[in-house]
């Protein structure tokens, strides 16, 4: 190789590694916020449907640690926010289940909140009922949600 080609290659090199172990860097430093209210420890067995195949679904677990009837009035309160079509309350069993109406489609989202450790268990799903994509709408439904309950005091 001619010396400027050799430069050339040793530069791509040097890029690409640098890239590489940026990477990696961020990757490493990514850590999940999260509010002073939740909790990291291993997460309880999700009792909602699961999600079938298809990115129109989002189920999830997040501990909290606050008593569960207060993390259940606080959830309701988040969700009253959130303008549902219908929202369905069962206070004996800690769930609700809500009915969003976008355009003419329908998306379900069911929410129950258990007793964990010292804390709250809050268990969500929101699926479109009818489709194979809803463009990222549950996800982002569940993202306002927990948006509201956070900012709740």
């Amino acid at each position: 190789m001619t010396y400027p080609l050799l430069r050339r290659v040793q530069r791509r090199i040097k890029l690409h590694l640098t890239g590489v172990l940026l990477c990696l860097l961020m990757a490493a430093c990514a850590t999940e916020s999260s509010s002073p209210t939740m909790m990291n420890p291993p997460l309880p067995e999700n009792p909602l449907a699961s999600c079938p195949d298809s990115p129109n679904c989002i189920r999830q677990t997040r501990l909290f640690d606050l008593p569960p009837d207060t993390l259940f009035a606080r959830a309701q309160t988040a969700l009253d926010a959130l303008s549902a079509s219908t929202l369905s309350v069962t206070p004996e069993t800690r769930r609700i289940d809500a009915v969003f109406t976008v355009f003419l489609f329908k998306d379900d989202l069911a929410l129950a909140v258990e007793p964990h450790k010292e804390g709250a268990a809050l268990h969500i799903r929101s699926a479109s009922r009818v489709g194979y994509s809803d463009f990222g709408v549950n996800r982002r439904r569940v993202e306002r949600f927990f948006r509201a309950l956070k900012n709740q005091r």
